[in-house]
Protein backbone atom coordinates (compact mmCIF):
# COMPACT_ATOMS: atom_id res chain seq x y z
CA UNK A 1 0.00 0.00 0.00
CA UNK A 2 1.38 3.41 -0.94
CA UNK A 3 1.12 6.43 1.31
CA UNK A 4 1.60 9.90 0.08
CA UNK A 5 4.39 12.03 1.56
CA UNK A 6 1.98 14.43 3.17
CA UNK A 7 0.42 11.55 5.12
CA UNK A 8 3.81 10.02 6.34
CA UNK A 9 5.52 13.26 7.43
CA UNK A 10 3.25 13.98 10.42
CA UNK A 11 3.96 10.50 11.82
CA UNK A 12 7.70 10.98 11.50
CA UNK A 13 7.51 14.33 13.23
CA UNK A 14 5.45 12.79 16.02
CA UNK A 15 7.91 9.94 16.56
CA UNK A 16 10.91 12.34 16.55
CA UNK A 17 9.34 14.57 19.16
CA UNK A 18 8.50 11.60 21.33
CA UNK A 19 12.13 10.33 21.15
CA UNK A 20 13.51 13.78 21.97
CA UNK A 21 11.20 14.17 24.94
CA UNK A 22 12.23 10.72 26.19
CA UNK A 23 15.96 11.51 25.92
CA UNK A 24 15.46 14.87 27.59
CA UNK A 25 13.65 13.17 30.45
CA UNK A 26 16.49 10.63 30.86
CA UNK A 27 19.10 13.41 30.94
CA UNK A 28 17.15 15.28 33.58
CA UNK A 29 16.84 12.12 35.68
CA UNK A 30 20.58 11.36 35.36
CA UNK A 31 21.47 14.96 36.15
CA UNK A 32 19.25 14.90 39.22
CA UNK A 33 20.87 11.64 40.40
CA UNK A 34 24.37 13.11 39.98
CA UNK A 35 23.39 16.26 41.84
CA UNK A 36 21.98 14.21 44.71
CA UNK A 37 25.05 11.96 44.86
CA UNK A 38 27.41 14.94 44.85
CA UNK A 39 25.53 16.58 47.70
CA UNK A 40 25.62 13.34 49.70
CA UNK A 41 29.32 12.94 48.92
CA UNK A 42 30.17 16.44 50.13
CA UNK A 43 28.21 15.82 53.31
CA UNK A 44 29.92 12.45 53.91
CA UNK A 45 33.37 14.02 53.56
CA UNK A 46 32.38 16.88 55.85
CA UNK A 47 31.17 14.35 58.45
CA UNK A 48 34.31 12.23 57.93
CA UNK A 49 32.19 9.25 56.91
CA UNK A 50 34.94 8.11 54.60
CA UNK A 51 33.57 4.62 53.83
CA UNK A 52 30.31 6.16 52.68
CA UNK A 53 32.14 8.90 50.76
CA UNK A 54 34.26 6.35 48.89
CA UNK A 55 31.17 4.38 47.84
CA UNK A 56 29.35 7.52 46.67
CA UNK A 57 32.41 8.61 44.66
CA UNK A 58 32.53 5.21 42.94
CA UNK A 59 28.85 5.49 42.05
CA UNK A 60 29.47 8.89 40.49
CA UNK A 61 32.39 7.52 38.50
CA UNK A 62 30.16 4.82 37.03
CA UNK A 63 27.99 7.62 35.69
CA UNK A 64 30.98 9.58 34.34
CA UNK A 65 34.52 8.18 34.37
CA UNK A 66 35.92 11.49 33.05
CA UNK A 67 34.80 13.51 36.08
CA UNK A 68 37.93 14.89 37.82
CA UNK A 69 35.84 15.96 40.81
CA UNK A 70 34.65 12.43 41.56
CA UNK A 71 38.19 11.03 41.31
CA UNK A 72 39.35 13.85 43.58
CA UNK A 73 36.77 13.02 46.25
CA UNK A 74 37.45 9.28 46.00
CA UNK A 75 41.12 9.92 46.76
CA UNK A 76 40.17 12.25 49.64
CA UNK A 77 38.00 9.51 51.13
CA UNK A 78 40.75 6.92 50.85
CA UNK A 79 43.25 9.26 52.48
CA UNK A 80 40.69 9.68 55.25
CA UNK A 81 40.51 5.90 55.62
CA UNK A 82 44.34 5.75 55.68
CA UNK A 83 44.05 3.29 52.81
CA UNK A 84 47.29 4.19 51.04
CA UNK A 85 47.10 1.16 48.76
CA UNK A 86 43.64 2.30 47.71
CA UNK A 87 44.93 5.83 47.16
CA UNK A 88 47.73 4.55 44.94
CA UNK A 89 45.33 2.44 42.85
CA UNK A 90 42.83 5.30 42.47
CA UNK A 91 45.57 7.69 41.36
CA UNK A 92 46.79 5.24 38.74
CA UNK A 93 43.25 4.68 37.43
CA UNK A 94 42.59 8.42 37.42
CA UNK A 95 45.80 9.08 35.44
CA UNK A 96 45.01 6.39 32.83
CA UNK A 97 41.26 7.01 32.55
CA UNK A 98 40.78 10.77 32.38
CA UNK A 99 42.00 12.41 29.21
CA UNK A 100 42.72 15.74 30.92
CA UNK A 101 43.28 15.10 34.65
CA UNK A 102 43.34 18.12 36.96
CA UNK A 103 46.52 19.28 38.72
CA UNK A 104 45.07 17.82 41.93
CA UNK A 105 46.22 14.44 40.64
CA UNK A 106 49.85 15.55 40.94
CA UNK A 107 49.19 17.14 44.32
CA UNK A 108 47.71 13.92 45.69
CA UNK A 109 50.58 11.95 44.15
CA UNK A 110 52.91 14.16 46.17
CA UNK A 111 50.78 13.68 49.29
CA UNK A 112 51.00 9.90 48.88
CA UNK A 113 54.76 10.04 48.43
CA UNK A 114 55.04 12.16 51.58
CA UNK A 115 52.98 9.64 53.55
CA UNK A 116 55.28 6.89 52.30
CA UNK A 117 58.34 8.91 53.42
CA UNK A 118 59.47 9.50 49.85
CA UNK A 119 60.16 13.18 50.40
CA UNK A 120 62.10 13.83 47.16
CA UNK A 121 59.24 12.20 45.23
CA UNK A 122 56.70 14.36 47.04
CA UNK A 123 58.60 17.55 46.25
CA UNK A 124 58.93 16.53 42.58
CA UNK A 125 55.15 16.01 42.26
CA UNK A 126 54.29 19.25 44.04
CA UNK A 127 56.66 21.16 41.75
CA UNK A 128 54.50 20.00 38.84
CA UNK A 129 51.47 21.57 40.52
CA UNK A 130 53.35 24.83 41.06
CA UNK A 131 54.29 24.78 37.40
CA UNK A 132 50.57 25.09 36.66
CA UNK A 133 49.60 27.22 39.66
CA UNK A 134 52.68 28.94 41.13
CA UNK A 135 50.55 30.77 43.69
CA UNK A 136 49.05 27.71 45.37
CA UNK A 137 49.82 28.51 48.99
CA UNK A 138 48.55 25.09 50.05
CA UNK A 139 51.19 23.35 47.93
CA UNK A 140 53.88 25.89 48.84
CA UNK A 141 53.29 25.11 52.51
CA UNK A 142 53.56 21.37 51.82
CA UNK A 143 56.79 21.98 49.92
CA UNK A 144 58.24 24.03 52.77
CA UNK A 145 57.40 21.41 55.39
CA UNK A 146 58.85 18.60 53.26
CA UNK A 147 62.10 20.54 52.83
CA UNK A 148 62.18 21.14 56.59
CA UNK A 149 61.80 17.42 57.27
CA UNK A 150 64.80 16.81 55.01
CA UNK A 151 66.71 19.63 56.72
CA UNK A 152 67.03 21.44 53.41
CA UNK A 153 67.07 24.84 55.05
CA UNK A 154 67.85 26.91 51.94
CA UNK A 155 65.05 25.24 49.97
CA UNK A 156 62.64 25.62 52.89
CA UNK A 157 63.48 29.32 53.12
CA UNK A 158 62.77 29.71 49.39
CA UNK A 159 59.39 27.97 49.73
CA UNK A 160 58.28 30.18 52.64
CA UNK A 161 59.51 33.28 50.81
CA UNK A 162 57.44 32.35 47.76
CA UNK A 163 54.46 31.70 50.03
CA UNK A 164 54.84 35.16 51.61
CA UNK A 165 55.10 36.77 48.18
CA UNK A 166 51.59 35.41 47.55
CA UNK A 167 50.04 35.90 50.99
CA UNK A 168 51.17 37.48 54.26
CA UNK A 169 50.83 35.08 57.17
CA UNK A 170 52.03 34.90 60.78
CA UNK A 171 52.36 31.13 60.38
CA UNK A 172 54.66 31.49 57.36
CA UNK A 173 56.64 34.27 59.05
CA UNK A 174 57.28 32.24 62.19
CA UNK A 175 58.29 29.19 60.17
CA UNK A 176 60.67 31.24 58.04
CA UNK A 177 62.11 32.77 61.20
CA UNK A 178 62.87 29.30 62.54
CA UNK A 179 64.31 28.28 59.18
CA UNK A 180 66.54 31.36 58.99
CA UNK A 181 67.72 30.60 62.51
CA UNK A 182 68.92 27.25 61.14
CA UNK A 183 70.80 29.18 58.46
CA UNK A 184 72.19 31.50 61.17
CA UNK A 185 70.65 34.49 59.45
CA UNK A 186 70.03 36.06 62.83
CA UNK A 187 68.93 39.54 61.73
CA UNK A 188 66.46 38.19 59.16
CA UNK A 189 65.12 35.65 61.64
CA UNK A 190 64.44 38.29 64.27
CA UNK A 191 62.77 40.51 61.66
CA UNK A 192 60.39 37.69 60.69
CA UNK A 193 59.59 37.07 64.35
CA UNK A 194 58.84 40.76 64.86
CA UNK A 195 56.43 40.75 61.90
CA UNK A 196 54.74 37.56 63.13
CA UNK A 197 54.25 39.15 66.55
CA UNK A 198 52.60 42.15 64.86
CA UNK A 199 50.26 39.89 62.89
CA UNK A 200 49.33 37.40 65.63
CA UNK A 201 50.64 38.40 69.07
CA UNK A 202 48.38 35.92 70.88
CA UNK A 203 49.22 32.90 68.71
CA UNK A 204 50.76 30.15 70.95
CA UNK A 205 53.44 29.24 68.41
CA UNK A 206 54.41 32.88 67.94
CA UNK A 207 54.71 33.23 71.70
CA UNK A 208 56.77 30.02 72.02
CA UNK A 209 59.23 31.09 69.33
CA UNK A 210 59.34 34.57 70.83
CA UNK A 211 60.56 33.11 74.14
CA UNK A 212 63.14 30.97 72.32
CA UNK A 213 64.51 33.98 70.45
CA UNK A 214 64.45 36.15 73.57
CA UNK A 215 66.66 33.62 75.38
CA UNK A 216 68.93 33.30 72.36
CA UNK A 217 69.28 37.06 72.14
CA UNK A 218 71.18 37.05 75.45
CA UNK A 219 73.91 34.92 73.87
CA UNK A 220 73.83 36.32 70.33
CA UNK A 221 77.14 38.15 70.62
CA UNK A 222 78.91 34.95 71.69
CA UNK A 223 77.19 32.98 68.92
CA UNK A 224 78.25 35.47 66.27
CA UNK A 225 81.84 35.35 67.52
CA UNK A 226 81.98 31.57 67.08
CA UNK A 227 80.15 31.91 63.73
CA UNK A 228 82.98 34.16 62.54
CA UNK A 229 85.62 31.68 63.68
CA UNK A 230 83.79 28.82 61.96
CA UNK A 231 83.63 30.82 58.75
CA UNK A 232 87.43 30.55 58.74
CA UNK A 233 87.55 26.92 59.99
CA UNK A 234 84.18 25.30 59.15
CA UNK A 235 85.32 21.77 60.03
CA UNK A 236 86.72 22.49 63.47
CA UNK A 237 84.97 20.11 65.93
CA UNK A 238 86.15 22.15 68.91
CA UNK A 239 84.51 25.32 67.64
CA UNK A 240 81.31 23.46 66.77
CA UNK A 241 81.23 22.03 70.29
CA UNK A 242 81.83 25.48 71.77
CA UNK A 243 78.82 26.77 69.85
CA UNK A 244 76.76 23.74 70.89
CA UNK A 245 77.46 24.67 74.51
CA UNK A 246 76.26 28.22 73.89
CA UNK A 247 73.07 26.91 72.29
CA UNK A 248 72.50 24.62 75.29
CA UNK A 249 72.86 27.59 77.61
CA UNK A 250 70.40 29.56 75.49
CA UNK A 251 67.94 26.60 75.62
CA UNK A 252 68.04 26.11 71.83
CA UNK A 253 68.38 22.34 71.96
CA UNK A 254 67.77 21.78 68.24
CA UNK A 255 70.75 23.88 67.22
CA UNK A 256 72.83 22.41 70.06
CA UNK A 257 72.05 18.93 68.77
CA UNK A 258 72.89 19.92 65.20
CA UNK A 259 76.31 21.29 66.16
CA UNK A 260 77.22 18.49 68.57
CA UNK A 261 76.28 15.83 65.99
CA UNK A 262 78.45 17.58 63.39
CA UNK A 263 81.33 17.82 65.88
CA UNK A 264 81.06 14.11 66.71
CA UNK A 265 81.27 13.18 63.03
CA UNK A 266 84.27 15.44 62.44
CA UNK A 267 86.05 14.49 65.67
CA UNK A 268 84.86 11.04 66.84
CA UNK A 269 87.63 11.00 69.46
CA UNK A 270 85.95 13.84 71.38
CA UNK A 271 83.79 13.20 74.43
CA UNK A 272 82.45 16.72 75.02
CA UNK A 273 80.23 16.76 71.88
CA UNK A 274 78.73 13.39 72.87
CA UNK A 275 77.83 14.74 76.30
CA UNK A 276 76.25 17.85 74.75
CA UNK A 277 74.44 15.72 72.18
CA UNK A 278 72.92 13.64 74.98
CA UNK A 279 71.87 16.72 76.96
CA UNK A 280 70.14 18.13 73.87
CA UNK A 281 68.40 14.82 73.15
CA UNK A 282 67.10 14.64 76.73
CA UNK A 283 65.70 18.16 76.56
CA UNK A 284 64.08 17.33 73.20
CA UNK A 285 62.34 14.31 74.75
CA UNK A 286 64.56 11.78 72.95
CA UNK A 287 66.45 10.38 75.95
CA UNK A 288 66.24 6.81 74.64
CA UNK A 289 68.82 7.76 72.01
CA UNK A 290 71.42 8.47 74.71
CA UNK A 291 72.23 4.77 74.96
CA UNK A 292 73.74 4.86 71.45
CA UNK A 293 76.16 7.51 72.73
CA UNK A 294 77.06 5.50 75.87
CA UNK A 295 75.80 8.41 78.00
CA UNK A 296 73.63 7.97 81.11
CA UNK A 297 70.19 9.58 80.80
CA UNK A 298 70.45 11.59 84.01
CA UNK A 299 73.10 13.97 82.69
CA UNK A 300 72.19 17.68 82.84
CA UNK A 301 74.19 20.73 81.85
CA UNK A 302 73.74 22.37 85.26
CA UNK A 303 75.47 19.40 86.96
CA UNK A 304 78.67 19.89 84.93
CA UNK A 305 81.02 22.31 86.64
CA UNK A 306 82.98 24.97 84.79
CA UNK A 307 86.18 23.21 85.88
CA UNK A 308 85.00 19.91 84.41
CA UNK A 309 83.95 21.52 81.11
CA UNK A 310 87.30 23.27 80.78
CA UNK A 311 89.23 20.10 81.63
CA UNK A 312 87.31 17.85 79.26
CA UNK A 313 87.69 20.44 76.49
CA UNK A 314 91.43 20.51 77.03
CA UNK A 315 91.67 16.70 77.06
CA UNK A 316 89.61 16.41 73.86
CA UNK A 317 91.95 18.91 72.22
CA UNK A 318 95.10 17.11 73.41
CA UNK A 319 93.77 13.71 72.32
CA UNK A 320 92.98 15.11 68.87
CA UNK A 321 96.73 15.69 68.51
CA UNK A 322 98.07 12.69 70.48
CA UNK A 323 95.72 9.82 69.65
CA UNK A 324 98.20 7.22 71.00
CA UNK A 325 98.77 8.80 74.40
CA UNK A 326 97.37 6.29 76.90
CA UNK A 327 97.74 8.62 79.86
CA UNK A 328 95.40 11.18 78.29
CA UNK A 329 92.67 8.54 77.97
CA UNK A 330 93.24 7.46 81.58
CA UNK A 331 92.85 11.05 82.77
CA UNK A 332 89.68 11.54 80.73
CA UNK A 333 88.29 8.21 81.98
CA UNK A 334 88.82 9.44 85.55
CA UNK A 335 86.91 12.64 84.77
CA UNK A 336 84.05 10.66 83.25
CA UNK A 337 83.91 8.23 86.17
CA UNK A 338 83.75 11.21 88.50
CA UNK A 339 80.62 12.63 86.81
CA UNK A 340 78.91 9.22 86.70
CA UNK A 341 79.42 8.31 83.05
CA UNK A 342 80.92 4.82 83.38
CA UNK A 343 80.16 3.60 79.85
CA UNK A 344 82.14 6.44 78.28
CA UNK A 345 84.83 6.07 80.96
CA UNK A 346 85.15 2.37 80.17
CA UNK A 347 85.67 3.14 76.47
CA UNK A 348 88.54 5.48 77.30
CA UNK A 349 90.06 3.14 79.89
CA UNK A 350 89.94 0.14 77.55
CA UNK A 351 91.50 2.25 74.82
CA UNK A 352 94.29 3.17 77.23
CA UNK A 353 94.85 -0.52 78.06
CA UNK A 354 95.15 -1.31 74.34
CA UNK A 355 97.71 1.47 73.97
CA UNK A 356 99.66 0.55 77.14
CA UNK A 357 99.06 -2.91 78.59
CA UNK A 358 101.20 -2.05 81.63
CA UNK A 359 99.13 0.98 82.65
CA UNK A 360 97.91 0.40 86.20
CA UNK A 361 95.83 3.58 86.00
CA UNK A 362 94.00 2.31 82.92
CA UNK A 363 93.15 -0.96 84.68
CA UNK A 364 91.94 0.94 87.75
CA UNK A 365 89.66 3.18 85.69
CA UNK A 366 88.30 0.09 83.91
CA UNK A 367 87.52 -1.36 87.33
CA UNK A 368 85.74 1.76 88.58
CA UNK A 369 83.61 1.92 85.44
CA UNK A 370 82.81 -1.80 85.43
CA UNK A 371 81.64 -1.68 89.03
CA UNK A 372 79.29 1.21 88.28
CA UNK A 373 77.94 -0.77 85.34
CA UNK A 374 77.18 -3.72 87.65
CA UNK A 375 79.97 -5.92 86.28
CA UNK A 376 81.63 -6.59 89.65
CA UNK A 377 83.59 -9.82 88.85
CA UNK A 378 85.24 -8.06 85.90
CA UNK A 379 85.84 -4.99 88.05
CA UNK A 380 87.66 -7.10 90.67
CA UNK A 381 89.77 -8.75 87.97
CA UNK A 382 90.84 -5.36 86.60
CA UNK A 383 91.69 -3.85 90.00
CA UNK A 384 93.78 -6.90 90.87
CA UNK A 385 95.64 -6.37 87.63
CA UNK A 386 96.20 -2.72 88.62
CA UNK A 387 97.76 -3.68 91.98
CA UNK A 388 99.93 -6.28 90.27
CA UNK A 389 101.23 -3.71 87.80
CA UNK A 390 101.88 -1.13 90.56
CA UNK A 391 102.23 -2.60 94.08
CA UNK A 392 102.45 0.95 95.51
CA UNK A 393 99.11 2.04 94.00
CA UNK A 394 97.37 2.80 97.31
CA UNK A 395 94.05 3.93 95.80
CA UNK A 396 93.82 0.72 93.80
CA UNK A 397 94.53 -1.42 96.87
CA UNK A 398 91.81 0.40 98.81
CA UNK A 399 89.31 -0.07 96.00
CA UNK A 400 90.28 -3.72 95.71
CA UNK A 401 89.61 -4.15 99.42
CA UNK A 402 86.17 -2.54 99.07
CA UNK A 403 85.25 -4.91 96.23
CA UNK A 404 86.48 -7.91 98.21
CA UNK A 405 84.37 -6.80 101.16
CA UNK A 406 81.28 -6.63 98.93
CA UNK A 407 81.94 -10.21 97.83
CA UNK A 408 82.37 -11.42 101.41
CA UNK A 409 86.12 -12.08 100.96
CA UNK A 410 86.95 -10.51 104.33
CA UNK A 411 90.50 -11.85 104.82
CA UNK A 412 91.50 -10.76 101.32
CA UNK A 413 89.90 -7.37 101.95
CA UNK A 414 91.96 -6.91 105.15
CA UNK A 415 95.14 -7.71 103.26
CA UNK A 416 94.29 -5.26 100.44
CA UNK A 417 93.27 -2.49 102.84
CA UNK A 418 96.48 -3.03 104.81
CA UNK A 419 98.48 -2.53 101.60
CA UNK A 420 96.55 0.69 101.01
CA UNK A 421 97.26 1.92 104.56
CA UNK A 422 100.95 1.10 104.21
CA UNK A 423 100.98 3.55 101.29
CA UNK A 424 98.82 6.25 102.85
CA UNK A 425 96.44 6.39 105.79
CA UNK A 426 92.94 7.39 104.68
CA UNK A 427 89.67 7.63 106.56
CA UNK A 428 87.92 5.20 104.20
CA UNK A 429 90.63 2.53 104.39
CA UNK A 430 90.66 2.63 108.23
CA UNK A 431 86.85 2.53 108.41
CA UNK A 432 86.66 -0.43 106.03
CA UNK A 433 89.40 -2.44 107.75
CA UNK A 434 87.81 -1.80 111.15
CA UNK A 435 84.54 -3.21 109.75
CA UNK A 436 86.38 -6.30 108.45
CA UNK A 437 88.05 -6.93 111.83
CA UNK A 438 84.69 -6.69 113.60
CA UNK A 439 83.16 -9.16 111.12
CA UNK A 440 85.84 -11.67 112.14
CA UNK A 441 85.52 -10.90 115.85
CA UNK A 442 89.03 -9.40 116.02
CA UNK A 443 87.90 -6.64 118.35
CA UNK A 444 91.36 -5.60 119.60
CA UNK A 445 92.54 -4.90 116.06
CA UNK A 446 89.20 -3.20 115.34
CA UNK A 447 89.68 -0.89 118.31
CA UNK A 448 93.22 -0.08 117.17
CA UNK A 449 91.90 1.01 113.81
CA UNK A 450 89.11 2.95 115.50
CA UNK A 451 91.64 4.92 117.62
CA UNK A 452 93.82 5.52 114.56
CA UNK A 453 90.75 6.82 112.76
CA UNK A 454 89.94 9.24 115.60
CA UNK A 455 93.55 10.53 115.61
CA UNK A 456 93.44 10.97 111.81
CA UNK A 457 90.19 12.89 112.02
CA UNK A 458 91.61 15.07 114.78
CA UNK A 459 94.59 15.99 112.59
CA UNK A 460 92.43 16.67 109.52
CA UNK A 461 91.46 20.37 109.19
CA UNK A 462 87.71 20.94 109.47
Amino acid sequence: MNFSTHRILPWLLFLGCTFTVTLSGCDRAASKEKKTLRAELRAALHERSYDKAAELARRLLKLNTQDNGSWDRLVQAQFGLRDLAGVKQALEEWRHTVSKPSSNLDEYTGDLAFEQHDLPGAVESWKKVLGVDPKSIRVLEKMARAEKTQQHWTEENTAWTTYLDVQESAMARINRALCRRRLHRWHDAFEDLKRAQELAPDDPEVQRVGKLFEQMGKFLADIREVDAALAMSPNDPGLLTDRALIFLRSADYELALEDSEAATKLGPWGVRPKLFQAIALIDLGRSDECEQLAVQKFIRLETLTTEFLETISRLDSEISVERSNAELYVTRAWQLNEIGQPALALQDAENAVRLDQKSAGACAECSYALRKLGRVPEALQQIKRATELDPNFGTAWQYRGELEMERGETLSAIESLSHALDTSQTVIALQKREQCYRRLGLLVKAEQDHRALEELNARTPK
